[in-house]
């Protein structure tokens, strides 16, 4: 062989030993996991969350979350988005403040957590796992990243057929909650019966007519006119006698004290001539007062009166209410409702899909 052609391979050989002399084996840090999650869906909203660890955790350099998924059109969680907004957060875990909103327990081995909110989290929208960088595995490497791990709950609805009772168009409801405090919803819906048989809603907060000048008398700037069933003036906060005084009342769909949201259910005609109509637990955000209706189930019986009027009762349940942040148990109340003419303007429909 030739002088240059050991050279260069003597030289090849150099720099290998010195590549491998000064390369160290990577020490991947710890990254959360959700062992109990199939294709993403846990069971069970009221059980706790687990989350694995590829390696034991320290601890006291977790900071972890359970938070709303609500993400801007690039992606960004509240607290990313320029300006931040702040994450929806369900739990928060942080060695320096502790729990808020349930417990969390290291198991004795330092690689998994269980999570126990304190009331159960909402079936809509998914729920994002949040683990903050700064996460140490004993003894070894510190997470640099985020980790955001998004999932939700196996809930299915099955509708067979369309119903012939249930039909689309614009409904008044009255919701009469009994507990945890006694008080009335009044709310305009919008239904779209699909082929399916699924009922697809938006339910929009219904607020007393402000305007003054439908009363022949004069009301006080505090007060309200209301028409039915006689003119007389009343507190805006007076509660509907029956579904019937809907033209008393006109939507409210936005911020600061109005809100909306999508319910999808299924409407099942009965052999009596009614049908009944259950829904997907759905989270009920009310801004003003800031009070919280967690996986909130409407279950209703419809039918249709003599003068040919589809008119309905049920009742309204929610596995925790939450005034402010504060869990005050389990809400239940009764449900009023009638279709009403089409063309009231404001009242938002449901998504398209």
């Amino acid at each position: 062989m030739k002088r240059s052609a050991l050279l260069f391979l003597f030289g090849l050989w150099l720099l290998a030993l010195v590549v491998a002399s000064g390369c160290e084996k990577y020490d991947a840090p710890p990254t959360p996991t959700l062992p109990n999650a199939a294709d993403g869906l846990l069971a069970d909203p009221a059980a706790p969350v687990v989350v694995k660890f590829t390696k034991p955790i320290e601890l006291a350099t977790l900071r972890l979350s359970l938070a709303r998924n609500l993400v801007d059109i690039e992606g960004n969680l509240g607290d990313e988005a320029d300006p931040p907004t702040g994450l929806s957060t369900l739990f928060t875990h942080d060695s320096d403040d502790g729990d808020k909103g349930g417990t969390l327990e290291l198991s004795p081995d330092a690689t998994t957590v269980t999570i126990t909110p304190k009331t159960p989290l909402p079936i809509t929208p998914r729920i994002v796992l949040v683990v903050e960088p700064g996460l140490r595995e004993i003894g070894g490497s510190v997470t640099r990243a985020r980790h955001k791990l998004v999932f939700g709950f196996e809930v299915k609805l099955s509708c067979t057929k369309p119903s012939k009772v249930v039909a689309s168009g614009n409904y008044f409801y009255l919701m009469d909650v009994k507990k945890p405090i006694s008080t009335q919803v009044q709310l305009f819906v919008v239904l779209h019966a699909l082929p399916t048989g699924e009922i697809l809603g938006q339910f929009t907060r219904a607020k007393r007519n402000p305007d003054a000048g439908r009363c022949p008398f004069a009301c006080k700037s505090t007060e309200a006119c209301r028409t039915l069933p006689v003119p007389t003036c009343v507190i805006p906060s007076e509660r509907a006698g029956t579904v019937d005084e809907f033209p008393d009342y006109v939507p409210d769909p936005g911020l600061p004290t109005g809100y909306s949201f999508t319910v999808h259910g299924c409407a099942e005609d009965l052999t009596d001539g009614t049908a009944s109509y259950v829904n997907l637990p759905v989270d009920v955000d009310v801004p003003s007062p800031q009070v919280t209706l967690r996986n909130t189930r409407f279950a209703s019986t419809f039918s249709v009166d003599a003068a040919g009027l589809v008119r309905g009762t049920g009742a309204i349940s929610a596995d925790d209410v939450l005034i402010g942040s504060i869990s005050s148990g389990r809400g239940e109340g009764s449900l009023a409702m009638r279709k009403i003419p089409e063309g009231i303007p404001g009242i938002p429909l449901p998504p398209s899909n």
